[in-house]
């Protein structure tokens, strides 16, 4: 972050860039997802045979979704036509309908510099490369794309302080682990806070909020069919992971989990529990298939847990300002380093 040192100095071309950076910021953002956009129709117009990836494996089967992520998929597959390019339009538009939720996420954590912290994570390089952008196949994942939009409208709401605003905060946390199970160990997190804390009206809210949409969503699917039950027994078992029995998985969320109980989980508040359940989530699926991006969640506490670590003063004679190292930037920066692990891990398991 970084504002002007002394307002009286000549202002200089690229000072009035920087003054404009987090619009500029934006439109790059934004602009660089339409063009993959146009990326992925060029190539598979030009090598029809060329894989649509997750997006296209989509576009055939449900794989291991949970039913509501199954219902949703059901639904732009008919809007599709039986077209593969109008599903990557659908995969666009979720992608896109995200991101831009986020700036919304933002304002409501009242988080300073609104559009330079919206822009920054526009621009993300590990969330823009787990979710958007692949130059082998088409980059869009879909089912996540349908977690990210209800778990932001549940960080929407969790701020708020009026009391419908904690019920839409549980609800659509619920129905964001209806689509994926990736917030689902906050079931478990949240239960055991109200009741070592005895806050009997937070766990009324939170069990009237959440306990009717698992019930429908997931239980109820596993008594009612055979299927469900059978695919997640198989998802356990599939991927690089295959090799690994089922008690060394649970080792690892396991001890993150007892250890976020032990250590943390009374000084927690609810975003902090949600994003540990992901966490603990990723701790299990990274046996399954070795992706960094099951953790890429993290990326939203960097971003709001707001604070500011030192300030820095640059003069490079054309160019004087003050600029402020904070969660922002670090976050940022940071994502450099978790596409490098990333890539280091896809090479060394995947070729």
């Amino acid at each position: 972050m970084d504002n002007h040192i002394a307002q009286n100095t000549k202002r200089t071309f690229l000072d009035k860039i920087l003054d404009k950076k987090a619009i500029i910021i934006i439109i790059f953002g934004i602009a660089i997802r339409v063009i993959m956009l146009i990326y992925y129709y060029y190539t598979h117009s030009v090598d029809p045979l060329r894989s649509w990836g997750d997006l296209g494996s989509y576009f055939e089967d449900n794989l291991t979704s949970p039913p509501l992520t199954i219902f949703i998929l059901e639904l732009f597959r008919f809007l599709s036509f039986g077209s593969i390019q109008l599903f990557a339009f659908w995969g666009f538009f979720w992608d896109l309908l995200t991101v831009m939720m986020v700036y919304f996420v933002i304002k409501s954590f009242n988080i300073k510099y609104l559009n330079y912290v919206f822009g920054l994570f526009l621009i993300n390089p590990f969330f823009f490369l787990n979710n958007s952008f692949s130059l082998d196949n088409c980059g869009y994942h879909i089912t996540d794309a349908f977690f990210f939009f209800f778990f932001f409208l549940a960080l929407i709401f969790y701020p708020k302080q009026q009391k419908y605003s904690r019920f839409l905060f549980y609800i659509f946390l619920a129905l964001s682990m209806c689509s994926k199970y990736y917030s689902l160990p906050a079931v478990v997190f949240f239960f055991l806070k109200y009741l070592f804390e005895k806050n009997w009206k937070e766990m009324k809210i939170f069990i009237v909020s959440v306990v009717p949409i698992l019930t429908i969503f997931l239980l109820i699917p596993i008594f009612l069919t055979d299927w469900f039950i059978n695919v997640l027994i198989e998802w356990a078992l599939l991927g690089t992971g295959a090799a690994f029995p089922i008690y060394v998985k649970v080792i690892p969320p396991l001890m993150i989990a007892l250890l976020f109980i032990f250590l943390r989980l009374k000084k927690s508040d609810a975003f902090e529990i949600s994003i540990i359940s992901t966490i603990v989530t990723a701790s299990f699926m990274i046996f399954s298939y070795a992706y960094l991006r099951w953790f890429q969640l993290i990326i939203f506490y960097g971003i709001l847990k707001e604070k500011d670590f030192f300030t820095l003063n640059v003069n490079l004679g054309f160019l004087r300002r003050e600029v402020k190292v904070n969660n922002h930037l670090i976050t940022f920066y940071l994502s450099f380093i978790a596409v490098f692990f990333a890539y280091l891990l896809i090479v060394f398991l995947y070729t």
